[in-house]
């Protein structure tokens, strides 16, 4: 749907207490057709309209201004009169003078439309997993409710109707083209957003000399998880198993935290050894990071979301921290395949 304003120019006049009115954009309408056509039966096919009730309408209109609008010409069809060519020029003049005042108020008002929902303080329901730059980015827009759980949950709400939009983050290429047949089978596009480096995070100064994954099976070091269904889980496994590296060998496995900040906490307050989370994280706790690769991070939605100016005010949002942040990278907005 798309709004679109247009001016209509009319005069009123009240007589014995009844207000009559011509509608004189009509008019203007009825004249540029016989201008283009040279004919009134030309203009009612333009119109789309009776050539009887075209005439009918025309001489209403010339008996409440007082004046003739068309003059015949035997072998030419019909001219303009110079009343005519004076009341098109006012229509013409008011449709010109108004038109940028209205192309603003149908970007206002076309924003509002596509809100509709919003109006009566429904919020968009966004699942995701965690991400600091998708919290802090949403912070400032009313528009969502933001939920925070695993990747594959967030998807499943999404897939099931009780969420608007998923928030998840793949391992590789091969993942997202899976995801992406299983969204496009029920009218879900998915679009990247971001990309960020994932890693083991270790206590400053990393004490205990933790140089990769295969260090995690050491009996002293002691570990921290995601819990099931966080993309970080996922990213873990894979990796594990790439190494041949069983589970039952890492201490701490079945111990789980719900975002990478809590990771940070416990390794800061001496409770664990080692986690896997963000850079940025790392970062922004002073602790070290051993990077094990970069991600991308996607939002889904249906098709029609995407056209929401809350939804693309969420990904100029994302996309700017993610340019200016260590151990993010923007992603150009592009849409699923």
């Amino acid at each position: 749907m798309q709004i679109k304003i247009k001016p209509n120019v009319y005069i009123h006049k009240k007589q014995l207490g009844l207000a009559e009115s011509v509608d004189l954009s009509w008019v203007a309408g009825l004249l540029r057709g016989v201008q283009d056509g040279r004919s009134l039966q030309s203009a009612a096919e333009i119109m789309d309209m009776s050539y009887r009730t075209l005439w009918n309408r025309l001489k209403a209109a010339e008996k409440e201004l007082g004046c003739r609008l068309l003059m015949s010409i035997k072998g030419h069809g019909s001219t303009l009169t110079a009343a005519a060519m004076t009341l098109l020029a006012i229509v013409d003049e008011v449709e010109k003078e108004y038109s940028s005042l209205s192309k603003e108020q149908e970007k206002r008002l076309q924003q509002r439309l596509e809100n509709l929902n919003s109006d009566d303080h429904k919020k968009w329901l966004l699942c995701a997993s965690n991400d600091p730059i998708l919290e802090e980015s949403i912070q400032d827009l009313n528009a969502f409710e933001l939920r925070t759980m695993g990747s594959g949950q967030s998807l499943e709400r999404l897939l099931s109707g009780d969420a608007d939009l998923a928030g998840f983050h793949v391992p590789d290429d091969d993942s997202i083209s899976a995801v992406r047949q299983r969204l496009s089978a029920e009218g879900i596009l998915a679009y990247p957003v971001m990309r960020r480096s994932q890693g083991l995070i270790v206590a400053k100064g990393n004490p205990l000399g933790i140089k990769k994954l295969k260090d995690l099976a050491r009996p002293e070091i002691r570990f921290i998880n995601r819990q099931r269904g966080a993309g970080t889980r996922l990213l873990l496994d894979k990796l594990l198993d790439a190494e041949g590296l069983p589970v039952q060998k890492i201490k701490g496995y079945q111990r789980e935290e719900f975002t990478h900040s809590a990771i940070a906490t416990a390794i800061m307050a001496g409770t664990a050894d080692a986690g896997v989370g963000l850079k940025s994280v790392a970062i922004e706790y002073g602790l070290n990071f051993i990077p094990l690769g970069d991600e991308t991070y996607f939002l889904a939605m249906a098709s029609d979301m995407i056209k929401r100016s809350a939804v693309s005010e969420l990904i100029r949002k994302i996309r700017g921290h993610a340019h200016s942040r260590p151990g993010y990278e923007e992603v150009k907005l592009r849409k699923s395949k």
